[in-house]
C-alpha cells in the first residue's frame, strides 16, 4: 500500500513544475508556430532514449530485485539462530546444486576455524548464505544493518575477511579508533552509509547524463527549438529525488524496531507483501527505480509540451532575421527601380509589361461578381486607402 506521505511528496515535487509550465503556456500560447512542424530524427532519438531508459529502470525495479537472504530461504528477520539454519538446510535440499563439493563445515570446525573460510564462503551460494547466517547468529545488530543497507553494501563493507575474525561492524576501526579514525569510530555505520550513498549516486548518474546530453543545442529541432531550456527542470526533478533519497538514507533509524514504530515517516513502497520499513534497503531500491522511471517520463511529457514554445530572445532573433531579409529585398527593389528609370530600353519594356497586366486586370474585373467581392474585401481590409497613401507619397517624392 502506498503511504499517504509519499503521495504528498509527489504532489509537492510535481505541483510547482506543472503550475509554472501551465502559466507559461498561457502567456506564450500563440508565440510560436513550431507546433506545426513534424517530429524530426533528433526528436525521435530524444524521446526514444527517454522512454528506453525509463523502461530499463521500471524493469529493474520490478524484476531485478537485490539479493535478500530472508526472501531466498523464506525466513523472517530476527528469528532464532536454529530456525535460520533449518530454513537454510531446507533451501539446500530443494536446490542441491548450491551445496559446495567440498562439503559443509560443522559447528566444531567453524569454532576451531579448521577450514578454509574464504574458499568456503566465496566458492558457492550455500557458503555465501551460510556466512550471512553465521553473522546474524553471532551479532544480532548485523540483521539491522543488513535490512537497512542491503546485501550488496553489507557484503562489500563487512566480508573482507569472510569471517576469519568475526569482528562486529561497530568495532571495525583500526588501532581501536585512535587518531584520525576516532572521529569515524563515533559513527559505527559510516562505512555502510558511504558505500550506500555512492551506489545510490551511480543509480542516478545515467539519468542525469541522459538529460544533459539530450538538452544540448545539437538536439534542438524545428519542432522543439527551446529544448535546451528544459534542462533545468529535468535536473531539478532528479536532484530533488536524489536529495530526498539521501535524506531518507541518512535519517532512517538503523534499528528495525524503531523503523517499524515510526513507519509513517518512511515514504517508500514495498515490491512485495513484505513490510517496506522493515526491509528498507529492498523497498528503497524498488522505490528509487520507480521514481526515476516516472521522472524521465514526466520530463518527456514536459519537453513535448513546452519545447515548441519560443522564448522572447528566440522570437527577437527571428524578427531581426526577417527585418534583415526585408531590408535586403527593399534595397534590391530600390536598385531595380532606379535602373529602370535610368534606362530608356528598360522603361519601354516596363511600360509594355504594365499595359499587359492592366489589360489582364480589366478582363478580370469585368466580372461583376468578382468586382463586388473585391470591393467588399478592400473595404474590410482598408487596403485601397493604404494603396492611395503609398501612391501619393511616391508622387510627392518624384515631384509629380
Amino acid at each position: 500500500m502506498i503511504p499517504p506521505g509519499l503521495v504528498q511528496f509527489v504532489l509537492y515535487m510535481v505541483g510547482p513544475v506543472v503550475l509554472v509550465n501551465f502559466l507559461r503556456g498561457r502567456q506564450s500560447k500563440d508565440s510560436s508556430v513550431a507546433r506545426k512542424n513534424r517530429l524530426s530524427r533528433a526528436d525521435y532519438i530524444t524521446y526514444g532514449s527517454l522512454v528506453g531508459v525509463a523502461l530499463v529502470h521500471l524493469y529493474v525495479g520490478l524484476n531485478a530485485r537485490p539479493e535478500n537472504i530472508f526472501r531466498t530461504i523464506d525466513a523472517a528477520p530476527f528469528q532464532p539462530c536454529h530456525v535460520l539454519r533449518e530454513k537454510l538446510a531446507s533451501y539446500a535440499k530443494q536446490t542441491p546444486s548450491i551445496v559446495p563439493v567440498s562439503g559443509i563445515p560443522t559447528a566444531v570446525e567453524k569454532s576451531m576455524k579448521s577450514f578454509d573460510s574464504k574458499a568456503y564462503y566465496t566458492g558457492s551460494k550455500y557458503g555465501h548464505l551460510d556466512f550471512l547466517v553465521d553473522r546474524f547468529c553471532n551479532y544480532k545488530e548485523d540483521t539491522d544493518v543488513y535490512l537497512r543497507f542491503g546485501e550488496d553494501v553489507f557484503m562489500n563493507s563487512v566480508a573482507s575477511d569472510f569471517g576469519a575474525n568475526m569482528i562486529s561492524p561497530r568495532n571495525t576501526m583500526p588501532n581501536g579508533g585512535k587518531g584520525a579514525n576516532q572521529f569515524f569510530a563515533e559513527f559505527p555505520d559510516i562505512g555502510f552509509l558511504l558505500y550506500a550513498i555512492a551506489s545510490m549516486f551511480f543509480c542516478y548518474l545515467p539519468a542525469l547524463m541522459l538529460i544533459g546530453v539530450l538538452t544540448t543545442p545539437f538536439t534542438t529541432s524545428k519542432f522543439a527549438p527551446s529544448r535546451v531550456y528544459a534542462r533545468p527542470w529535468g535536473i531539478i526533478m532528479l536532484v530533488t529525488l536524489f536529495f530526498s533519497d539521501f535524506y531518507w538514507m541518512i535519517t532512517v533509524p538503523t534499528s528495525a524496531s524503531t523503523r517499524v514504530s515510526n513507519a509513517s515517516t518512511v515514504w517508500i513502497v514495498s515490491p512485495d507483501d513484505r513490510s517496506a520499513v522493515l526491509f528498507f534497503a529492498d523497498s528503497a531500491t524498488y522505490t528509487r527505480h520507480l521514481f526515476l522511471s516516472l521522472c524521465l517520463l514526466a520530463f518527456l511529457t514536459m519537453d513535448y509540451a513546452t519545447s515548441s514554445r519560443q522564448t522572447d530572445i528566440q522570437l527577437l532573433k527571428h524578427a531581426i532575421t526577417d527585418a534583415a531579409s526585408l531590408f535586403v529585398a527593399s534595397k534590391n527593389q530600390t536598385m531595380l527601380s532606379v535602373s529602370i528609370m535610368m534606362s530608356e530600353r528598360l522603361r519601354d519594356r516596363y511600360v509594355a509589361r504594365f499595359k499587359q497586366e492592366q489589360k489582364a486586370m480589366e478582363a478580370v474585373f469585368s466580372d461583376a461578381e468578382f468586382e463586388e467581392k473585391y470591393q467588399n474585401l478592400a473595404k474590410q481590409t482598408n487596403s485601397k486607402h493604404w494603396a492611395e497613401r503609398t501612391a501619393s507619397k511616391a508622387m510627392d517624392e518624384l515631384g509629380i
